[in-house]
C-alpha cells in the first residue's frame, strides 16, 4: 500500500510560493524602476536647439547656399590662395572633378552662330565657358537647390559673414520673402550676382534697394568701367540690390535649381564673346531673372604683371604666355575693390587693393 509523502508534498507548495512571491516582488521593482525613468526621462531630452534666423544662416560655413562650388581646372596657387581664405573665413568650399573638354569640341562650340553672323569667342572663352556649363551640370544632376560658383582665382573681404547677413537682409526685402519663409535669399530669382567686375545704375532703377555697409569699397578707391555709376547714383558707404541690367564677369553668383536648369539650355547656344556677356545678355532680356548687389562681394585676385601673370583664359585667347606659376606662389599680388583681402591676410598678412582706375 503505497502512502503520501506529506513532508514532502508541504516541502513543494512552500518552494512555489517561494518562487511567486519573488516573481510579484520583482514585477513590483521592475514597475516603479519604470515609473521612476518615466518621470525623469524628459529631463534628460537635450532641449531643442533653436532654428537659426535668415541672416544667420547666410553667414554659415557656405554663406546660405546648399553648397560652394570652386571652378578648378588644377591644384595651383589658385587653389592653394582660394583654401588659405576659406580657412581664415571659415567657408567650405567643394571643387568637383572638372572634366577636360577636347580641343574638337572646344572648337566647334567656338563656331556656334558664325553662320549668322553672331560674335564668337575665342579659344580661351570658350573653353571657361564649357568649364561653367559643367559646374551648372554638376548642379543639376547633384539635385542641389542652391549653389554658389566662384572661380578659383576669386576673393572677398575678411568680413565677409557679416556682409552676407545684410544681403540676406536686404534680398529678401528685395524680393519681397515672406516671414516664414526660412532660407536667406529666398528662391525666385535665378541669379545673385555677387562677384563680378562692374553693373550699372540707370536712372530709372527705382527697384533698388540701398543699404549701408562700412565694409565697403570708397568709390574713390574703386577699379572698374562701372566706377562713373557708383560715384554718379549711389551714397558713399552704401550698396544696393538691383537687377543684373548690364552685369560682367563671372567671379561669383548664385544659381537656384530652377535657374541653373534654364541657364543650361540657354547658354549652350553659345553665339556670344563670352560665358559672362551672354549670361548678362539673358539677364537683360529677362530670359532669366537675375539680381545683383553693386558694388560686388567678391572679386578676382592677381598676381603681379611684372612677374609674368596672364589668366588661362587670355593666354588661350592668344594673348601672350603666362610665366609659370610656382612663380607667384610667394608674391603678393593684388584684388581690386576688396577692402580687406581674405587672400592676402591669409598668405601675407596685408591688405592688397589694387591701384583705383577707371577702366
Amino acid at each position: 500500500m503505497l502512502r503520501p509523502n506529506w513532508t514532502n508534498h508541504a516541502n513543494a507548495l512552500r518552494s512555489k510560493r517561494s518562487l511567486v512571491l519573488a516573481v510579484i516582488a520583482l514585477v513590483l521593482v521592475l514597475g516603479l524602476l519604470q515609473s521612476r525613468y518615466n518621470v525623469y526621462t524628459p529631463l534628460r531630452k537635450p532641449k531643442p536647439v533653436a532654428s537659426q534666423s535668415p541672416r544667420e544662416v547666410a553667414a554659415n560655413s557656405t554663406l546660405g547656399f546648399q553648397k560652394l562650388l570652386a571652378l578648378s581646372t588644377k591644384p595651383s596657387w589658385r587653389t592653394r590662395g582660394l583654401e588659405a581664405a576659406a580657412k581664415l573665413t571659415g567657408l567650405e568650399f567643394t571643387i568637383p572633378p572638372q572634366g577636360q573638354n577636347s580641343d574638337e569640341l572646344v572648337k566647334a562650340f567656338q563656331n556656334l552662330g558664325a553662320d549668322k553672323d553672331a560674335k564668337v569667342p575665342a579659344y580661351g572663352s570658350a573653353k571657361a565657358w564649357l568649364s561653367h556649363l559643367d559646374l551648372l551640370k554638376y548642379v543639376v544632376a547633384s539635385g542641389l537647390e542652391t549653389a554658389f560658383i566662384v572661380e578659383d582665382d576669386v576673393d572677398w573681404d575678411v568680413r565677409i559673414k557679416s556682409e552676407m547677413s545684410l544681403v540676406s537682409d536686404n534680398i529678401r526685402a528685395y524680393m519681397g520673402v515672406k516671414e516664414d519663409d526660412p532660407t536667406p535669399f529666398g528662391t525666385s530669382w535665378d541669379v545673385l550676382w555677387l562677384g563680378h567686375c562692374g553693373s550699372i545704375i540707370t536712372d530709372d532703377m527705382h527697384q533698388a534697394r540701398v543699404y549701408p555697409d562700412d565694409s565697403r569699397c570708397e568709390t574713390e578707391l574703386y577699379s572698374g568701367w562701372s566706377k562713373r555709376f557708383l560715384r554718379e547714383k549711389l551714397m558713399e558707404g552704401h550698396r544696393q540690390v538691383q537687377p543684373a541690367v548690364m552685369t560682367v564677369c563671372t567671379f561669383g553668383y548664385g544659381v537656384t535649381k530652377q535657374g541653373a536648369r534654364k541657364i543650361l539650355p540657354l547658354l549652350s547656344k553659345g553665339g556670344d564673346e563670352a560665358f559672362d556677356v551672354a549670361l548678362s545678355g539673358n539677364c537683360r532680356d529677362q530670359k532669366l531673372k537675375c539680381i545683383t548687389v553693386n558694388p560686388q562681394l567678391f572679386n578676382h585676385y592677381e598676381p603681379p604683371k611684372d612677374a609674368g601673370y596672364l589668366s588661362d583664359v587670355h593666354v588661350g585667347d592668344g594673348q601672350g604666355e603666362a610665366a609659370d606659376d610656382s612663380s607667384f606662389e610667394n608674391t603678393m599680388g593684388t584684388t581690386g575693390n576688396i577692402m580687406k583681402s581674405a587672400r592676402c591676410e591669409a598668405l601675407f598678412h596685408e591688405t592688397c587693393m589694387r591701384p583705383p582706375s577707371e577702366i
